[in-house]
């Protein structure tokens, strides 16, 4: 990835002094209407408060992407490849794309939306006993709720407007791939472990495999590895070797 898309140790630190207090506080409050005076009105107050926190940490986590598209409009970068399609497979590559986005998102919110439900149930038959529970139960409602409004707004809904954008075009750099229209970053890389050339009949496509760094709560790794395809367009397949040998060298090789 582009050490320009990095934040160094101070600015995390400053995000994280900014992110916590307003993830937590508004924790705290769902929390507190949940347990002491669960009103309808507290609530739809706690949720305008917890979408404007939400908007506000997205807005704070994304300066670096915000930075990597303001040098794309100014083309202080260059892309390592640039993919034009035709009608019929933009149209197929953003189906699958989109496909695959909203059975992932609506998995995570129902398995969510489920558990908060039965901690809330659980909590109002302990009564006295059931505080912890009601107080997470409602969190996790909540929860539920702005991530599936924040994965249709951001996630889901732009790759809808592309099916129908005439600029079908798609950019890749070392930080991640962007549809052109209105700069969408539909996947970002962290640290590129490999990319391979995939032949399939007529369909050639490129496979960049990403991994996220992790660490579990008994301190060993927990790297994520990901696998995202990219077709390469048909007019451009007597050229697919020469295509990965420029993503590979430029993905891999370069600093």
């Amino acid at each position: 990835m582009n050490r320009n898309y990095v934040d160094g140790t101070l600015i995390t630190l400053v995000k994280s002094i900014i992110i916590i207090p307003l993830g937590t506080t508004y924790l705290a409050l769902i929390g507190y209407i949940g347990v002491q005076n669960p009103r309808t009105d507290y609530f739809i107050f706690a949720f305008f408060y917890g979408l404007f926190s939400s908007l506000l940490i997205k807005y704070i986590i994304d300066s670096n992407k915000r930075r990597f598209i303001y040098d794309i409009k100014h083309k202080r970068i260059k892309p390592i490849l640039n993919f034009k399609y035709t009608k019929s497979e933009w149209v197929l590559f953003i189906q699958e794309n989109l496909t695959k986005r909203k059975k992932k998102h609506t998995i995570i919110v129902l398995f969510i939306f489920f558990i908060s439900i039965s901690l809330i149930l659980w909590g109002y038959n302990l009564k006295n006993d059931g505080e912890f529970a009601l107080a997470v139960g409602y969190n996790l409602l909540m929860i539920s709720i702005f991530w599936g409004i924040f994965s249709y707004r951001f996630s889901i809904s732009p790759l809808k407007h592309a099916l129908d954008c005439p600029l079908r075009e798609i950019q890749c750099f070392k930080y991640g791939l962007v549809l052109m229209n209105e700069y969408y970053i539909i996947k970002t890389f962290s640290y590129m472990k490999n990319v391979s050339l995939n032949k399939n009949h007529n369909k050639h496509s490129i496979c960049f495999i990403d991994e996220t760094k992790g660490t579990s709560l008994e301190g060993y790794d927990a790297n994520r590895i990901m696998k995202f395809t990219l077709p390469i367009p048909k007019e451009e397949k007597e050229n697919s070797r020469k295509i990965y040998t420029t993503a590979f060298r430029s993905l891999l090789t370069s600093k």
